[in-house]
């Protein structure tokens, strides 16, 4: 199937269903920041997505995912720096998005599906960067809405802690991500996820801590409730990505708590 033949099937669904509730969108605006992330599902797709006048970038995320986290910073300079570009994102954890999941062809996180004019004009699976995803987007910069200078965040503080439960692949877990801002840019981000394996699946416990080692995404091991991942600046995959991280303390905060984290 054609990639715009997915969008036309979503809007199907949707006008199948009957009249929609026009829900105001989440949107996040932080610290002095014009920061706008609309947070998407089932009541608003129509509005937000099929009828937005902007192109979107809509992401497909999973708190229980680091490479959705990492995209954080990304997508929140995306937001900052290009007003004419609207960034959406779908918690595909969270309740309310069940006709979402039945219309799009959603298989990995984070998936980003680029749209323009209700279609779907391409789709991205997995940590990207901004340059990739506006190249996806068939996006060129307007005169009227130029890459803001990084700027240097006033009185904020220098370390962030957020935190959310999930799940990873059924299992409960916990995820906490930390931050360590210096003057323009993050300095360090560091991401453990603990994944708590009931005691009737422990004899797979060391399959799935040899898949993740396998995955190249990070450093895991066994812990008395299951096991831990984790990731930080000095892991393989971080410095693969090479991303932009100049997103200040209250941006990330905004962006965490956007997507389910209670922040410290």
């Amino acid at each position: 199937m054609k990639p715009n033949k997915f969008l036309a099937l979503a809007c199907a669904v949707f006008f199948m269903a009957g009249a929609m509730t026009h829900a105001k969108a989440n949107v996040i605006q932080t610290y002095n920041e014009d920061i706008k992330i609309v947070k998407v599902n089932d009541s608003n797709f129509e509005s937000e997505i099929l009828k937005s006048k902007k192109p979107v970038i809509l992401e497909i995320s999973s708190t229980s995912c680091p490479p959705c986290l990492i995209m954080i910073p990304t997508l929140i300079g995306i937001a900052k720096n290009y007003s004419d570009i609207k960034i959406a994102s779908v918690g595909i954890d969270e309740p309310g998005i069940e006709k979402i999941k039945a219309s799009l062809p959603i298989q990995a996180f984070p998936t980003f599906f680029l749209i323009k004019d209700g279609k779907i004009v391409n789709k991205l699976v997995g940590a990207v960067k901004e340059e990739e995803l506006l190249a996806a987007l068939q996006y060129t910069p307007s005169k009227k809405a130029p890459a803001k200078p990084a700027k240097k965040a006033k009185n904020s503080p220098k370390n962030l802690v957020c935190k959310t439960p999930g799940q990873f692949n059924g299992l409960k877990n916990l995820v906490t991500i930390s931050f360590v801002f210096g003057a323009t840019e993050i300095e360090n981000v560091d991401i453990v996820t603990d994944v708590f394996v009931p005691p009737e699946m422990s004899d797979r416990r060391e399959q799935m801590i040899e898949h993740v080692r396998a995955s190249g995404k990070g450093e895991v091991e066994p812990t008395m409730t299951g096991f831990r991942m984790h990731i930080d600046n000095n892991c393989r995959f971080m410095k693969a990505m090479d991303m932009k991280r100049t997103s200040t303390y209250g941006e990330m905060r905004a962006g965490l708590e956007l997507q389910g984290f209670t922040c410290q």
